[in-house]
């Protein structure tokens, strides 16, 4: 495509694309953005591990939070931070570290909230160009364009809950990208990568290996991707904060939660059986979900999704996948749509103070005292039924989805 055509059929897209999110960016406030800029803003003190600075400072600090992330997500928050610190301006470390609900009426709060979500604007318009990558029409190349860029659910998880696992999804893609190119190595490199923000990328791995030529190629794929990540962890391994709040957490762990007693100490992990099952016979046979990556990195995580209970951030680790099978496969068009729509919903009705228009509170404190749908439900029914069935309706959904994909003759 030349750069004629190219500003022609893109650049007013993206513009509108842009000043979508600069007029959200600013007004949206999840108490997550805080406390993580306000950890990473140690690294311009000198902090290497904060991991072992905060369990040692706990007591003398405002925000007491743990720092749950992989080391990456500190230095990449801690370096932007520092780079940007001269448009946040003095007063913006005396905002970080106000505990106080009060806090939300300093007159910067929308400048600081405006700079700290740029590097997610980047991401996500990045993103928008690694989807068009998959399509050689162009017509199919602006369908994922728009949809990424305008679908309200990216927007919102992105840019109103405003976690930083937007990094560690564009890694994912990318690894994506390089396997669809095969680049194997660049592939298990980026997944490593990831996985230095967050540890969800290596789950990827072993199904990465299922399209290595040899055993060679297998083995120097696992290197890169397992030795990355510890690279980056090593230094904190000896940390016992790290591996208690981090390595250990619930986070991290949380596909080992759900299982089936077996007795004398033993249990069956539920959200791993259908992973293994999946990879066995995806190892096995020679089918659509084998030759296409993309069904089979979204169908590892809606597997997953189906048997833990998630985030409302982590959906956007599914988004990129859902919307390349939306385009590639229309006749799924509908179940993709459901599959969205119900990920969505299924936290919204968690008990959270964030899960409503309180999010909004920089414009006003008014906005906190509206209800989250969990309280209002509650009055009404027990929203713990309504998430259950929602999520059950998720995973039956997902299965048809899989068998869909898994079908020979599917091409």
């Amino acid at each position: 495509m030349t750069i004629e055509l190219f500003i022609k059929k893109y650049l007013p897209i993206i513009i509108l694309a842009v000043l979508v999110r600069v007029a959200i960016m600013p007004f949206y406030f999840h108490p997550d953005i805080k406390t993580y800029y306000f950890q990473a803003s140690f690294l311009q003190n000198g902090v290497v591990n904060i991991y072992s600075f905060l369990e040692s400072n706990k007591s003398k600090l405002p925000l007491k939070e743990d720092f749950v992330y992989f080391p990456l997500s500190y230095y990449f928050l801690g370096s932007y931070e520092i780079l940007a610190s001269p448009f946040l301006g003095s007063s913006f470390k005396d905002w970080l570290y106000d505990a106080n609900a009060t806090s939300m009426e300093n007159l910067g709060v929308f400048r600081y909230l405006f700079i700290l979500k740029i590097p997610y604007l980047l991401l996500d318009i990045t993103i928008a160009f690694l989807l068009m990558s998959f399509f050689s029409s162009q017509e199919q190349k602006k369908k994922i364009f728009i949809l990424w860029l305008f679908n309200p659910i990216s927007l919102a998880i992105i840019y109103v809950y405003s976690n930083l696992d937007i990094i560690p999804v564009s890694l994912t893609l990318l690894s994506l990208v390089f396997l669809q190119r095969k680049h194997m190595l660049l592939s298990a490199l980026c997944l490593g990568l990831g996985a230095g923000f967050k540890a969800y990328p290596l789950i990827f791995l072993p199904f990465l290996l299922i399209y290595a030529e040899n055993l060679r190629e297998k083995i120097k794929a696992v290197l890169v991707s397992l030795g990355t990540t510890l690279v980056i962890i090593a230094p904190f391994l000896l940390s016992p904060s790290f591996k208690q709040e981090t390595l250990l957490s619930g986070l991290t762990t949380r596909m080992l939660l759900p299982t089936i007693n077996l007795g004398f100490g033993e249990t069956i992990l539920v959200a791993i059986m259908p992973l293994a099952l999946l990879f066995f016979y995806t190892l096995i046979r020679n089918n659509t979900i084998k030759k296409e990556p993309t069904y089979l990195f979204l169908v590892i995580l809606l597997l997953l999704f189906s048997f833990i209970h998630f985030h409302i951030q982590w959906i956007l680790w599914i988004m990129p996948f859902l919307i390349l099978t939306l385009v590639k496969k229309p006749q799924l068009g509908k179940l993709v749509l459901f599959l969205l729509v119900t990920a969505f919903l299924i936290p919204i009705f968690y008990n959270d103070l964030s899960m409503s228009v309180s999010t909004l509170r920089p414009i006003s404190s008014w906005f906190t005292l509206v209800p989250i749908p969990y309280k209002i439900v509650n009055f009404i029914y027990d929203p713990y039924i309504i998430q259950s069935l929602l999520h059950t309706f998720f995973a039956s959904a997902t299965l048809i989805v899989t068998w869909v994909l898994l079908k020979e003759d599917n091409l």
